[in-house]
């Protein structure tokens, strides 16, 4: 294609989006209206190919766009019937609400349009025929016109009625479909807020409480080393609150800080492993927030609970188009009772659901003298 093709394909491109837009600054009934009319006119047009293609046996000498205006006005009547139907229909919508009414609908509009139509394809007919269009010579011609004629104007009004019905069905569908989507879009992002909302203080506290335990213990130097990382640590909680997705070597790295404030608090008691986090490299996007819990779980639920040393192992690993991490502890004669139904694994189990949710889950289980919660979800590499 050369340049100057494209050229012009753009500038029929930029017309067409221009009159578009001119289109919908129209107002709805002025829109309906030319719609309406438009639908019409292409009837009159298939209607008039036909004529013109019998012209030579009936010795018809119009040209076709003649035939085409005389079925114009013929069909003028009919134009401006299905044009009021579809205003009364769009200001009362509860008369389309079932079958019933849509039904005494039909036949209403039968009753009060087929004998005006008729009429006005009458009068259509005495003006191409010379005779004088009164409206005695347009009813002596509705009686003795061919039963084809009746039904069909029995079927286009069908149509009309058909097509306006249909297209109101279609718009009131569609508009119930956005509400309920604006709506469920509202709750789930009130039930995201509502689950942020509670697990920052939890973890707040709990960060405050490792605070205090080196304030408790005397230790200056790193009670303010510890009151730095948590400045940190709080910014990005803020920062993060406000996205739906952040990068999970982000949230890889929020939890190798907390890890190191809870070193100050448990010093080498504290074990870390953390093995595949170069699968994180790959720009993988993640709900933020959802790693901390986890290793938060497995602290309370067994080195808050001891006084010896224990170790957290977090694992990540790719299967398929699945990301998997694991994050394990020790399992002690006295850790806490129902260490897997904590606030922070309710929480993400909830906030998989509104990420991704049926394609994520969060699993915990015992694994011999270990206790496992697995997280899976799908591989979403940030575009």
């Amino acid at each position: 294609m050369n340049a100057r093709a494209i050229g012009m394909s753009a500038n029929t491109r930029l017309i067409y989006c221009r009159a578009m837009n001119r289109l919908h600054s129209l107002p709805a009934w002025l829109r309906a209206l030319l719609a309406n009319f438009t639908l019409w006119t292409l009837v009159c047009a298939m209607a008039g190919l036909t004529t013109y293609a019998d012209r030579f046996g009936s010795g018809d000498t119009r040209s076709y766009w003649e035939m085409t205006a005389g079925w114009w006005f013929g069909y003028a009547v009919m134009m401006i019937q299905s044009y009021a139907l579809y205003m009364a229909y769009r200001r009362r919508p509860a008369w389309l609400a079932s079958l019933g009414r849509i039904a005494l609908g039909y036949l209403a509009y039968l009753a009060l349009c087929w004998p005006s139509a008729m009429l006005g394809l009458a009068f259509r007919r005495c003006i191409k025929f010379d005779i004088a269009p009164t409206l005695a010579n347009a009813w002596n011609y509705v009686v003795t016109m061919d039963k084809l004629e009746w039904f069909v104007e029995f079927s286009l009004l069908t149509m009309a009625y058909g097509a306006v019905v249909a297209f109101l069905l279609g718009r009131q569908r569609q508009q119930q479909d956005r509400q309920l989507a604006q709506a469920m879009l509202s709750l789930e992002r009130q039930r995201l807020a509502a689950l942020r909302g509670q697990l920052e203080p939890h973890f707040i506290f709990n960060t405050l409480s490792a605070i205090g335990a080196l304030v408790r213990l005397d230790d200056k130097a790193l009670a303010l080393d510890g009151l730095s990382r948590l400045g940190d640590l709080l910014e990005y909680a803020l920062a993060s609150s406000e996205n739906d997705w952040v990068e999970a070597t982000a949230e890889l790295r929020f939890v190798r800080n907390y890890l190191d404030l809870q070193r100050l608090r448990f010093g080498e008691r504290l074990h870390v492993r953390i093995e595949g986090a170069h699968l994180l490299d790959d720009d993988i996007e993640c709900p933020p927030m959802l790693l901390q819990p986890l290793v938060e779980n497995a602290l309370r639920h067994d080195i808050e609970c001891h006084d010896a040393a224990s170790d957290i192992a977090v694992a990540f690993g790719r299967d398929g188009e699945r990301l998997n991490i694991r994050v394990s502890n020790p399992i002690r004669p006295h850790a806490a009772p129902e260490a897997g139904l904590g606030i922070g694994l309710r929480g993400i189990s909830a906030r998989l659901r509104l990420a991704y949710g049926e394609a994520a889950s969060l699993t915990t289980r015992r694994m011999g003298d270990r206790f496992v919660a697995e997280l899976s979800i799908p591989w979403a590499v940030r575009q």
